[in-house]
């Protein structure tokens, strides 16, 4: 599911963005309809908004509960950041503008900062016990099987 739609970004860019990166055919703006699903255009800009959110997912995955039943308005801006960010890259790939990548490094960074746990969002967490907890650490070793345990230590 992505977090992203064209009414979304569309509130960030106008019509003649999806226009100038998406359009390959060269179709006439008449001819475009950007309501069709049908339409090759929307059928581009929802491939990569789903693409998207697969990376998000990757960044929220083992915090949160996915897929997530409501979107906050920080993950949907953080979308529609990228989402943006990569249709441009369709074509301005080897000429990527320094703003635009500030921009996704930003959102990377963001979004690392919530996988992290220092940034918490009102979302459902993955259990109960993990919500607000940032810096955790788990392991799986118990009081005997770890190899300086404290018979070993006391040796010293």
């Amino acid at each position: 599911m992505a977090y992203s739609t064209i009414n979304s970004v569309s509130k960030k860019v106008d019509q003649a963005f999806f226009l100038q990166f998406l359009n390959d055919e060269n179709r006439h703006e008449e001819e475009i309809d950007l309501e069709d699903e049908t339409d090759v255009l929307v059928i581009r800009f929802n491939q990569i908004a789903v693409e998207v959110a697969d990376e998000i997912d990757n960044f929220l995955r083992g915090r949160y509960k996915l897929p997530l039943t409501q979107t906050s308005t920080t993950i949907q801006a953080l979308s529609d950041d990228r989402t943006i960010f990569n249709v441009k890259k369709r074509r301005l790939r080897e000429n990527m503008p320094e703003s635009e990548q500030k921009i996704f490094d930003a959102t990377t960074k963001t979004l690392q900062l919530i996988e992290a746990g220092k940034i918490t969002l009102a979302l459902e967490p993955l259990n109960e016990g993990s919500a607000g907890l940032t810096g955790e650490i788990q392991t799986n070793k118990t009081e005997n099987d770890r190899i300086f345990n404290p018979d070993l230590w006391n040796h010293y």
